[in-house]
C-alpha cells in the first residue's frame, strides 16, 4: 500500500527540530522582502562544476511542477477540480515486495498520465550494505520494471536521511555510497530513472554547528533533492521566511548542480491576505532562476503539528496560476 507519508516523510522531528532552531535564528528576510543579513560564505562548499545531464532535463527557465497528493484520495479528481494535470506526481513507499509493486504500478501510472513520476522508498538494510551489494537484487527489482518504461522519472532512496542517521553503517559518508551504488545501477538498467538524493534544508542551517553538509552532498548525482517549508504559522509565531532564503542556504553548498524541490510548503496568514499566494509565485520565480528543475509542494496536513500545509485559498490559486504557467515542463 502506497503511504501518503505514513512515516510523516521525516517531518514530525526533523521539521519541529527546524522550526524551534527558526525561532531563535536571526531573519534573512522580513515580511516586506528586504534584507536582514548575508548568509555566511560555507567553508566546505565544493567548487561549482557541471552536473551530468539526465533523462528529460527541462531547458532554462523551465521545470516540472506538481505535488504529492493524500493516500486514500483521487488524484485524477483533483486534477479535474485544478482544471490542468500535475506535470510531477511525488509518492512515497516502504521497502516491503507489495510496496516495490505498488512503487512501479504508481510510475506507470503517471506516466499514462502525462506526469513525471518522482518516487521515493528506503532500503531494507543497513546504508552501507547496501552500497556494498547487499541488497542488489531489491533495487533490481524495482529498477528493472522502470527501465522499461518510455518516459523519464525520479528515484529517491531514502529521503531525508538525516533523520535515520546513526550507528554503524548509517553514516553520512555510509549514505552517499549507498547512493553511488544506487546511480551507478540505474545507469546500467535505467538510463531513463534519474536518482535524486533528497535532503532536509535544516542540515544547511548557517547556524547549525553539529552538521557538516558537505558529508551529505552525493558527487556524481545529476539531481540533488530538498525539502523547505516556510517555518511560520498562526500557532507558533516564528519567522516567516522566503523560498529564495532557503533554498539559497543550500544552493550554496551543491555547486551549481540542479536542484529538485522534494516537499515544500507556505500556511496561509489569516491576518495578512494574498501573503502566502506571492511566496508561492516568489517561490517558483526563483527556482526558475536559480537551477531548480522540479518543485512537488506537500499538499497535505500529516505530521503539521502547527497547522496543516495542505493548499487551499490563496495558496491552491497560486498553485493553479502557476501549473497552468508555460514554463512548466511536461514530460509528454
Amino acid at each position: 500500500m502506497s503511504i501518503a507519508r505514513r512515516d510523516l516523510l521525516g517531518l514530525g522531528t526533523a521539521l519541529a527540530l527546524s522550526l524551534t532552531t527558526a525561532s531563535c535564528r536571526v531573519v534573512e528576510r522580513d515580511r516586506s522582502g528586504s534584507s536582514a543579513r548575508t548568509t555566511p560564505e560555507p567553508t566546505g562548499a565544493p567548487p561549482a562544476t557541471a552536473a551530468p545531464t539526465f533523462a528529460g532535463r527541462p531547458g532554462p527557465g523551465r521545470l516540472y511542477y506538481g505535488a504529492s497528493y493524500p493516500y486514500g484520495h483521487s488524484l485524477p479528481a483533483w486534477e479535474k477540480r485544478l482544471g490542468a494535470r500535475l506535470s510531477l506526481h511525488r509518492s512515497y513507499f516502504t521497502p516491503d515486495p507489495n510496496e516495490t509493486e505498488q512503487l512501479v504500478r504508481q510510475c506507470r501510472a503517471d506516466l499514462d498520465r502525462g506526469r513525471l513520476p518522482h518516487v521515493s522508498t528506503k532500503p531494507p538494510t543497513t546504508w552501507r550494505a547496501l552500497a556494498d551489494g547487499a541488497a542488489d537484487d531489491w533495487l533490481s527489482s524495482i529498477l528493472r520494471p522502470l527501465g522499461e518504461q518510455a518516459s523519464p522519472l525520479f528515484l529517491t532512496v531514502h529521503h531525508e536521511p538525516e533523520n535515520d542517521a546513526g550507528g554503524f553503517g548509517m553514516q553520512p559518508e555510509d549514505y552517499v555510497a549507498m547512493q553511488r551504488q544506487v546511480i551507478e545501477l540505474a545507469e546500467g538498467m535505467a538510463p531513463q530513472v534519474t536518482v535524486v538524493p533528497v535532503l532536509q534544508r535544516w542540515t544547511f542551517d548557517p547556524l547549525r554547528d553539529d552538521a557538516d553538509p558537505a558529508a551529505w552532498i552525493v558527487p556524481g548525482a545529476a539531481v540533488l533533492g530538498l525539502d523547505l517549508y516556510n517555518p511560520w504559522s498562526p500557532e507558533n509565531g516564528r519567522p516567516w521566511r522566503s523560498f529564495g532564503s532557503l533554498a539559497s542556504e543550500v544552493q550554496e553548498w551543491t555547486g551549481g548542480t540542479p536542484l529538485a524541490i522534494g516537499e515544500y510548503g507556505c500556511r496561509v496568514d489569516p491576518s495578512n491576505p494574498g501573503l502566502a499566494g506571492a511566496w508561492m509565485r516568489d517561490a517558483a520565480e526563483h527556482a526558475r532562476e536559480n537551477g531548480v528543475v522540479a518543485m512537488s509542494y506537500f499538499n497535505s496536513d500529516v505530521g503539521a503539528t502547527d497547522g496543516p500545509w495542505t493548499l487551499h485559498g490563496e495558496t491552491e490559486e497560486a498553485f493553479i496560476e502557476l501549473l497552468g504557467s508555460d514554463w512548466v515542463e511536461r514530460s509528454t
